[in-house]
């Protein structure tokens, strides 16, 4: 028996040496790789969190692997990441698929999308739906590729002026509205969306060019001072309840790097996937106690009223499949396994 443990722990000892041996091989042959890369949001939340990442990246490289960082619309203006890092001004960029969405309408699947999924749900339709074969072929084209590196939960509903009976109240109403497919639906009941930057939403309501706004989650919206426009906050967002940001890279310099850096790499933004979901997450019950306690009264959309969102959505996508072959591609993939996540989803889970 006691031999026995002294080769159980010589065994260890081998495995855990050989380990440590392995990994320190990997990091001592490590390329020097030097990459500069652009934010593509501003704001301390989202950009501390991402600059942290690449201190880790740093770290565990043994600092083989630096990002030099560039804050918001500072190298290339943001509607140009895209190209941008295509074309070498930049290395890679956080940014979302949205930002090119006017030329390829299907890249909103990979952001938000109306009644879409929760983040679990989503990854599982990424990972063993076809969705991220779908993704990887379409910034192929395009010169890049892309990891998925933070997530943002649901929006609010947006702000009102006044309450909303019904969906009636809504035609002929004002609001800013972030450019998507939640723009449209809202357009098809007749509301006038605006497209305002963030740092005008205020003056805009001050200036009463808009009577309602849709902007962030709760903790964004409070610092935003929303509250103070517009009282009625309603509930839930169902044009965007899970936000995607993801890292672009120059497909050339990531093709050309090491699998230990791409691993490096991949790991860090897979942790941030998460840490940021759990963190955002847990924001939001404070700063809703905030607004109320600001004069802020929460409302939620009548089942009835998300029902005739949800037909307007499908109409749309409907639409939008019959005129853009990528699209349809796209809403197939994700539709067909929606359909059959459901089996699980819609029983698996308390409501």
């Amino acid at each position: 028996m006691i031999l026995l443990t002294y080769k159980s722990l010589l065994l260890k000892a081998f495995l855990v040496g050989s380990f440590s041996l392995i990994t320190i091989s990997y990091v001592f042959g490590l390329e020097r790789i030097r990459w500069k890369v652009q934010a593509g949001f501003a704001g301390e939340d989202i950009e501390g969190p991402f600059k942290n990442m690449f201190e880790n990246i740093k770290t565990i490289s043994e600092g083989k692997i630096t990002f030099r960082y560039y804050k918001s619309n500072s190298r290339v203006p943001n509607n140009e990441l895209w190209s941008g890092v295509r074309e070498g001004n930049l290395d890679s960029a956080f940014a979302g698929s949205s930002f090119n969405a006017k030329k390829i309408p299907a890249l909103m699947f990979f952001t938000a999308i109306p009644f879409g999924p929760r983040l679990i749900e989503y990854k599982a339709w990424m990972q063993y739906g076809g969705g991220q074969t779908i993704k990887n072929k379409i910034y192929k084209q395009n010169g890049l590729y892309s990891i998925d590196c933070m997530s943002v939960p649901p929006e609010s509903g947006g702000w009102f002026k006044k309450r909303m009976k019904s969906l009636e109240d809504l035609k002929g109403l004002r609001m800013r509205v972030y450019p998507g497919y939640g723009a449209y639906i809202f357009q098809k009941f007749g509301v006038k969306t605006k497209q305002v930057g963030l740092m005008d939403i205020m003056k805009e309501f001050e200036k009463g060019f808009i009577d309602a706004a849709e902007f962030s989650i709760p903790s964004w919206d409070l610092f935003l001072g929303l509250h103070k426009a517009a009282k009625y906050n309603y509930y839930p967002g169902w044009y965007q309840p899970t936000t995607i940001m993801e890292l672009i890279i120059n497909k050339k310099k990531w093709d050309g790097i090491s699998m230990a850096a791409k691993i490096i790499i991949n790991t860090a933004c897979e942790s941030l996937l998460l840490k940021s979901t759990i963190k955002f997450n847990a924001m939001q019950p404070k700063a809703m106690k905030e607004l109320k306690k600001q004069g802020a009264t929460l409302v939620s959309w009548k089942d009835s009223e998300l029902q005739e969102f949800k037909k307007a959505w499908l109409e749309i996508a409907e639409e939008e499949s019959a005129k853009d072959p990528l699209f349809a591609e796209v809403y197939q993939s994700y539709k067909s396994f929606r359909d059959q996540y459901a089996i699980w989803g819609d029983r698996a889970y308390l409501k």
